[in-house]
């Protein structure tokens, strides 16, 4: 967001600032039709258009966290109700203030500033953002990632990834998997073949592991039986490995990534070229 706004091509620790033309602090208007607010760890987002009502909320976390607290929840909805109470946070500390002024900072890192971006129904807009600092208040960050919270929280969904309804990772599943793949992996040829929920590996032609049960947990393909001092899996590595190699992991739609420890920790791409390109990456 911030280098499409003020391009890539500064110098690290370079400032740019200014002033958006046409964005006053003095708007009248209070029918909101548009709201999105990018947070140090969280996004909202909703949109009227049509009678209806899209709402956005992402965050608790890294993309790779698999603890759980990840979200990422996208639904429609005929309530507005949370236009008004945004509004009320908006009047109750001044967000107006500063309307327009954006701040970029190359070479800082993400999650230190904001994005607060407001369209209304009179055309009139608010439009603030920093990658140095907040923009907006503390306290308005916070009600606004309650306000969406309490919303969602009524119609059946959660800020955790149990209670989200958007694919949070782009994991590998058996549609995905079956198929021969084939890579080197230290001069070594890997080829594996996966069948509805069987796997056969085999290393320079000489088969390794034959029609074994494979899993997929956290992303991991892993040999289907737990280790012998596992009672509940919590991680990959309480399943046990496979003999060609530890485990699988899906890296693009035609790309398997493979890891093995046997030359300490390693890995190599799989790829399978007769698969089809998802409609979603043509």
């Amino acid at each position: 967001m911030y280098e499409s706004f003020y391009g890539n091509d500064a110098m690290c620790g370079g400032r740019n600032e200014s002033q958006m033309e046409g964005y006053t602090e003095d708007i009248k208007s209070k029918d909101i039709i548009t709201f999105s607010y990018v947070g140090t760890d969280f996004s909202v987002f909703a949109k009227k258009e049509n009678n209806k009502i899209t709402i956005s909320c992402n965050g608790g976390g890294k993309y790779d966290k698999r603890d759980g607290s990840l979200y990422g929840i996208r639904y429609e909805t005929e309530d507005d109700s949370i236009f008004k109470q945004l509004q009320e946070v908006i009047d109750e500390n001044h967000e107006t203030r500063g309307n327009g002024h954006c701040i970029y900072v190359n070479g800082l890192p993400g999650g230190i500033g904001d994005i607060l971006n407001v369209e209304y129904a009179s055309g009139e807009k608010i439009y603030k953002s920093s990658n140095q600092s907040q923009t907006v208040s503390f306290e308005s960050s916070k009600k606004f990632n309650e306000i969406f919270h309490q919303f969602i929280v009524k119609d059946g969904y959660e800020y955790n990834t149990e209670g989200s309804n958007v694919k949070l990772f782009d994991d590998a599943d058996e549609e995905y998997l079956q198929g021969t793949w084939k890579g080197t992996h230290f001069g070594n040829e890997v080829e594996v073949t996966f069948n509805k929920n069987l796997v056969t590996i085999s290393v320079d032609g000489k088969i390794t592991d034959e029609n074994v049960e494979y899993i997929i947990f956290r992303g991991f393909v892993k040999k289907n039986k737990l280790k012998e001092d596992v009672d509940e899996p919590k991680k990959e590595y309480d399943y046990e490995e496979f003999n060609g190699a530890d485990a699988f992991a899906k890296k693009n739609w035609f790309t398997l990534t493979g890891y093995f420890h046997e030359y300490g920790s390693s890995s190599c791409d799989l790829h399978n070229f007769d698969k089809e390109k998802p409609e979603e990456e043509k």
